[in-house]
């Protein structure tokens, strides 16, 4: 019970440390790298967490979109997913980059689609010729 307070008390301290980061800092150079990994520490804390509850404490824990359910018995709680919810803003912190990104790997499976297809071509035309 102990490691779980310790958890939750360094991912509220995580949580307020992103938060006045945000709040004062440009989001460029350095500052999104330190908030990146800040929130990848958050995400992986908060499923330790859950994990912890899950398997030690017999609780029964959901993930949905952006919430976590645990019932325990009669009784239930339901609260944000800080995990899903750091993810998501590493997202949006490096939202050009995922979209240059995607627009690279479009480019790359097209020109594989098309060399594909120009080998199943010739493929088919030397089992035509072979015959």
């Amino acid at each position: 019970m102990f490691e779980l307070l310790m958890l939750s008390r360094a991912i509220s301290v995580l949580i307020l440390l992103v938060v006045v980061i945000t709040a004062f800092l440009e989001n460029k150079g350095i500052v999104r790298y330190v908030l990146t990994l800040l929130l990848l520490i958050i995400a992986t804390m908060n499923y330790l967490v859950v994990y912890l509850i899950s398997h030690e404490h017999r609780v029964s824990v959901h993930v949905y979109p952006l919430f976590i359910v645990e019932q325990c018995g009669d009784y239930g709680s339901f609260y944000p997913d800080f995990g899903q919810i750091s993810l998501l803003v590493v997202l949006i912190l490096w939202r050009r980059e995922v979209v240059e990104y995607l627009r690279n790997f479009k480019l790359v499976a097209s020109r594989l689609l098309e060399r594909l297809i120009v080998l199943k071509e010739r493929v088919k035309n030397t089992m035509r010729g072979s015959r």
